[in-house]
């Protein structure tokens, strides 16, 4: 089993870096220089200090470019970053709570600004961490941050909406434009776009990003191959090891896939009912001149709520199809083990239960997904403990063969 898990990671982990994306792009670097090459796009969550890139996509070696040796790079059709020396506002909503200081705490730093919409106004964002905020320049003003200052509880300092106002303003901009502006990215890009009298353009890349969906609820109905032995280092007579068994089980997901690096990780909980009995009989040696073997007979009926927390990968074969690993970590809501040996000697019949609650365990997972609708996964759990005994061991092996369709 574990040379099983780590044939399977080891095939992931190549099949990740095979899928390692660059796209047509450029770099200008500080001499002016403009470089037509493939950066790795990454679709970056927060504000890039460097790039990769190959100048052939058939390339093997892969290069790196910084913003200190880069002045603006570019994918196409997806992103356009531009470096400048701003100044930023450094201070966090938790500090302006506690001193009701409206005031930004300016910080002098060299940055990439991710271009949202460029005219005679050019709207920027950076975002750093949780934090995300928005510059803008114009012909007559220089890049600097529209502000906007969070203080003590309910309180909010709007001073980007009097940037804007003063700075931003034409013929098609009324003042209901300005001042019922969010500080938000829909927002700006709406204002700067009207200012700027662009008519909007239906891009693919934009339109499939825009409507792609980010939770999912499926039914994840399957089946698992199951193994169990039982160990009692105090009476060898328990020790046994049931056949194989096929289990079904129903389940369900929800999934939120994470708006970033071009929607490849997610976040997933799958709570699953299963229900396993098996039963056997054998024979054990014992120092009886009389009976020198005794039969048994064995049950197990265990039963549980499992609920198994993961985080998944997506690796894209084409728009329709994509292959994807999980890692998971299950939780017993609820669940109980009860084993029953009964002695069948003839005359002698006599019975010994055991009965506990089940662990926890590890589990990982290899899968297909079609069209975001259907999808196939092979999973492999770690051996989980089903009895809480310090001389009794009920080991639970199981592989499961998963099957989803998304109701929504």
């Amino acid at each position: 089993m574990k040379k099983k898990i780590l044939i399977i990671l080891l095939f992931c982990y190549t099949f990740t870096n095979a899928q390692v994306e660059f796209e047509k792009g450029y770099f200008i670097s500080n001499d002016g220089k403009k470089t037509e090459c493939f950066i790795r796009n990454l679709d970056w969550m927060n504000t890039p200090t460097n790039f990769k890139y190959k100048i052939q996509l058939a390339d093997s070696e892969i290069k790196t470019e910084s913003i200190e040796t880069t002045q603006e790079f570019s994918i196409d059709s997806e992103c356009k970053y531009k470096r400048f020396k701003v100044k930023i506002d450094r201070a966090n909503d938790d500090q302006k709570e506690i001193s009701g200081d409206r005031n930004p705490k300016w910080e002098e730093a060299i940055v990439f600004l991710k271009v949202l919409v460029e005219g005679d106004a050019t709207l920027y964002s950076y975002t750093e961490a949780t934090d995300n905020k928005f510059f803008y320049s114009t012909q007559t003003i220089a890049t600097e941050e529209l502000v906007r200052v969070s203080y003590l509880k309910n309180g909010e300092s709007a001073g980007y909406i009097t940037q804007l106002s003063n700075n931003v303003k034409s013929s098609n901009i009324t003042d209901k434009d300005s001042q019922n502006l969010n500080y938000k990215k829909s927002d700006l890009i709406k204002y700067f776009t009207k200012y700027n009298n662009i008519q909007p353009v239906a891009d693919k890349n934009k339109d499939t990003k825009a409507s792609k969906k980010l939770f999912f609820v499926k039914v994840t109905p399957g089946v698992s191959l199951v193994s169990v032995s039982a160990k009692n280092t105090n009476n060898s007579n328990f020790n046994v090891d049931f056949d194989n068994k096929m289990v079904f089980k129903i389940g369900a997901e929800l999934e939120y896939v994470f708006p970033f690096n071009k929607n490849k990780w997610s976040l997933f909980v799958n709570p699953t009912y299963q229900k396993y009995t098996n039963e056997k009989d054998y024979v054990a040696r014992s120092q009886s001149v009389i009976y020198p073997e005794i039969p048994y007979n064995v049950k197990i009926n265990y039963s549980s709520i499992q609920l198994p927390l993961g985080l998944r990968h997506y690796m894209f074969l084409n728009q329709n199809s994509k292959i994807f690993i999980n890692a998971l970590y299950s939780f017993e809501i609820s669940g109980n083990t009860k084993i029953t040996y009964t002695n069948m000697t003839p005359g002698s019949i006599s019975k010994a239960n055991f009965e506990s609650h089940s662990d926890t365990n590890l589990a990982f997972g290899l899968g297909y997904s079609f069209k975001n609708k259907f999808t196939v996964e092979a999973r492999f759990n770690t051996k989980k403990e089903l009895m809480e005994y310090q001389i009794y061991s009920v080991r639970y092996n199981a592989i499961d063969f998963i099957f989803g369709y998304t109701l929504f």
